[in-house]
C-alpha cells in the first residue's frame, strides 16, 4: 500500500515539473559531458587521444562503406593490420588451414573436380564450420576488418571451388548434401518490449550485406519484427528500411496515431504518465505504434503457410502458453493456418497489449476461428518471456527449431543497451599502438636502434605510451566475464524466491537461448541508449533506433561473413537450380 502511494506521489510531482526545467537539466548536463571531455583528453597520453578520436569517428559514420574506412585507419594504429598478416596463432590450427589452402589453390589451377567434390564431402574439411577453429570468436578480437587473412582467403577459394562445381554441373543432390552437413543459421530477435526497433536495423544491416538468413526466429516485439522480415520480399524490405519511409506513412495515417496516442497533446507533457505506462504496461509509446503499424499495413490476416508461399522464409513466432497442448514455436510447418497477428499478441503476453489474448486460425473454408478450444481458452494464459524462464516447458522452443530445420548456428540479437557492457561480443580491438603506425605518422621520433621484425628503425617509447598493458586488457576482461556470470546468477535466485517485481524482470530476465547463441550476439551500445526517448516515444525514434541496430552490426559482419558465407553461397546455388 505504501509503495503504492509512494509511486503515486512520484507520478504526480513529475506530471507538474514546468517544461522550462528540463530544458535547463539538458543544458546543463552538456556542458558537464563536454568539459569533462575535454579534461580525460588533457591528462591523456598523446597515443591515447590519437586512438580515441579514431575509435569516435567509427561512431559518426553514416554507411559501411565509411566506417569500414575509418576501421581501416584503426587498425593501422592499433598495428592489428600487420597481425592479420602473420597467419601464426594459438587460437587456430594454421597448418591444417595451410595445407588445406594450397591443396585447394591447386586443384582449382589444374581444375580437379575430383579432389574439389572430396574436400566438399560430408567428411571433408571444408564443410566444417569451425575447421581448425577458424570461428572462434578471440580471433576476431584483434581487428575491426576481420579476422587472419590466411583464414579468409581459404573461404575465398572454398567459395571458388563450389563454383567450379556449379560451373560443371554437378548434380544438385552434391550441394543439398553439403548443406545437409554443414547446418544452418538462424537469426534470433530476443525479447525488447522497450527498445525492440532496434531489431528492424539489425536485420537492415545484415539484408545489405548480403549475410541475412532465410531463417529467423523471434518473441515478445522481436516476433513483431520477425514477422515484418517474413511477411515481405527482401526488395520491399529495403525500401521499407530506406530513410524515413515507414515514418512518413505513419505521419499520413491520423487515424494510428491517434489511436496510439500522439494525437494528446496533454499526454507528451505527463512525464508521470509516459513513465507510468512504461513500469505498468511494459512498453513505450513508439513501440505501441509500431506494432499497430505492422498489424494494420503489414500482417493484416496472413497466415503463416501464406506468408511462406509469398516470400518463401521461414520465420518462427515463440509463445508461452500454460496449456501444454499448445505449441510453443509456431511456423509454416507446426501451425500453418495460424494468423499472424494473432501469434504476435499471444508472443507478447496475455493482455499486454489487449484483454481475451488468444489464437486464432482459418479453417478449411477460410474463416477465422479460434485455435484452442473454449474449454482451453478460458484456462490458458501466455507469459510475456521473462515470466516463462522459470515455467516448466516441454520442450526449449530453439531445439524444435534446430530439429526442424538443421540449425547448429545463432545469431542473436539482444535489444538491451543497458546490458551491453556485460553481455557485448567483447569484439575489444588491439592492445597498444602500433610501433609501425608511429614510425609513418612521427619519424622524427625515431632513433638509430634497428627493430628486426619490422625493419624500421626503433622508436623512442618517451614519445609513445602504450594504450594499455597486457595484464590490465586481460583483468578486465575477466572481470567482466565474472560480472556478467555473477549478476545474472543473482537475478535469477532473486526471480526464483519471487522477489523481483513485474518491471524489473522485464528489464533483466531473458528467455533461454541455446548456449551457442552467445557466441554471435548484437548488442546496442550503451550511449544509444536516451532515457528522454523511452519516455517520451518520439516519432523519430522509429529511424533513430533502425540507424543504431544497422551500425551495431558492422563490427560482427566479419565474425558472421566467416561463419555462414559458405552456407550461403550453398544456398544460391541451390536456390538458382531451383528456379531454373
Amino acid at each position: 500500500m505504501l509503495q503504492t502511494w509512494l509511486l503515486s506521489a512520484v507520478y504526480a510531482t513529475l506530471d507538474h515539473i514546468p517544461p522550462f526545467v528540463w530544458d535547463v537539466l539538458h543544458v546543463i548536463s552538456d556542458i558537464i559531458l563536454f568539459w569533462t571531455h575535454k579534461l580525460i583528453n588533457y591528462v591523456r597520453p598523446h597515443s591515447r587521444v590519437v586512438y580515441y578520436e579514431a575509435i569516435k569517428e567509427l561512431d559518426d559514420c553514416p554507411s559501411y562503406y565509411s566506417w569500414f574506412t575509418s576501421a581501416s585507419m584503426v587498425d593501422e594504429i592499433t598495428g592489428a593490420n600487420l597481425w592479420r598478416r602473420n597467419f601464426f596463432s594459438r587460437r587456430y590450427d594454421f597448418n591444417s588451414v595451410l595445407e588445406q589452402y594450397s591443396i585447394l589453390i591447386k586443384a582449382l589451377d589444374n581444375n580437379d573436380l575430383e579432389l574439389i567434390k572430396e574436400k566438399f564431402s560430408t567428411t571433408g574439411p571444408c564443410m566444417l564450420r569451425n575447421f581448425a577453429g577458424i570461428v572462434d570468436k578471440k580471433l576476431f578480437t584483434k581487428s575491426l576488418m576481420g579476422t587472419k587473412l590466411l583464414i579468409e582467403q581459404y573461404l575465398e577459394k572454398t567459395i571458388d571451388g563450389l563454383e567450379l562445381l556449379d560451373e560443371a554441373m554437378v548434380p544438385t543432390a552434391f550441394f543439398q548434401r553439403c548443406k545437409l552437413s554443414l547446418g544452418t543459421t538462424a537469426l534470433i530477435l530476443q525479447g525488447g518490449s522497450l527498445f525492440g526497433l532496434f531489431h528492424l536495423g539489425v536485420i537492415k544491416g545484415l539484408l545489405l550485406q548480403d549475410l541475412m538468413p532465410n531463417i529467423i526466429s523471434g518473441s515478445s516485439m522481436g516476433a513483431c519484427v520477425a514477422a515484418v522480415f517474413g511477411c515481405m520480399p527482401n526488395e520491399e524490405l529495403e525500401e521499407l528500411f530506406s530513410d524515413d519511409y515507414i515514418l512518413n506513412i505513419i505521419k499520413d495515417d491520423f487515424e494510428l496515431l491517434k489511436s496510439c496516442g500522439y494525437g494528446n497533446l496533454e499526454q507528451h507533457l505527463n512525464l508521470g504518465t509516459l513513465i507510468q505506462n512504461l513500469i505498468h504496461h511494459g512498453y513505450s509509446q513508439d513501440v505501441y505504434l509500431f506494432i499497430q503499424f505492422v498489424l494494420k499495413y503489414i500482417i493484416k490476416d496472413i497466415t503463416f503457410e501464406e506468408a511462406y508461399q509469398l516470400t518463401g522464409k521461414v520465420f518462427n513466432i515463440v509463445i508461452h502458453p500454460t496449456d501444454k497442448s499448445c505449441p510453443n514455436l509456431l511456423n509454416y510447418v507446426t501451425t500453418p493456418n495460424i494468423l499472424i497477428r494473432s501469434a504476435i499478441n499471444c508472443s507478447l503476453g496475455s493482455g499486454v497489449i489487449s484483454e481475451g489474448t488468444k489464437l486464432l486460425c482459418k479453417n478449411l473454408d477460410n474463416e477465422i476461428e479460434s485455435f484452442l478450444t473454449e474449454e482451453k481458452n478460458k484456462t490458458n494464459q501466455f507469459l510475456t518471456p521473462e515470466n516463462a524462464v522459470n515455467s516448466n516447458e516441454t520442450e526449449s522452443p530453439y531445439t524444435r527449431l534446430t530439429e526442424l530445420f538443421n540449425v547448429n548456428n545463432f545469431i542473436v540479437s539482444l535489444a538491451r543497451p543497458y546490458l551491453a557492457p556485460l553481455v557485448v561480443n567483447d569484439l575489444k580491438h588491439e592492445i597498444k599502438t602500433s610501433k609501425y603506425y608511429y614510425y609513418k605518422h612521427y619519424p622524427e621520433t625515431a632513433n638509430n636502434i634497428n627493430l628486426p621484425e619490422l625493419g624500421i628503425p626503433q622508436l623512442n617509447f618517451t614519445e609513445m605510451e602504450p594504450l594499455a598493458f597486457k595484464f590490465k586488457y586481460h583483468l578486465e576482461r575477466k572481470l567482466k566475464n565474472i560480472t556478467t556470470l555473477e549478476f545474472h546468477h543473482r537475478m535469477q535466485v532473486l526471480d526464483n524466491l519471487g522477489l523481483l517485481s513485474s518491471w524489473i524482470k522485464r528489464l533483466i530476465i531473458d528467455e533461454k537461448t541455446p548456449r551457442s547463441a552467445i557466441e554471435i550476439a548484437i548488442v546496442p551500445r550503451m550511449k544509444n541508449l536516451s532515457i528522454t526517448r523511452i519516455i517520451e516515444g518520439q516519432l523519430n525514434n522509429i529511424p533513430y533506433w533502425i540507424k543504431c541496430g544497422e551500425q551495431s552490426t558492422w563490427p560482427v559482419l566479419s565474425l558472421i561473413k566467416t561463419r555462414c558465407a559458405v552456407e550461403f553461397k550453398l544456398d544460391e546455388i541451390i536456390r538458382v537450380r531451383r528456379n531454373k
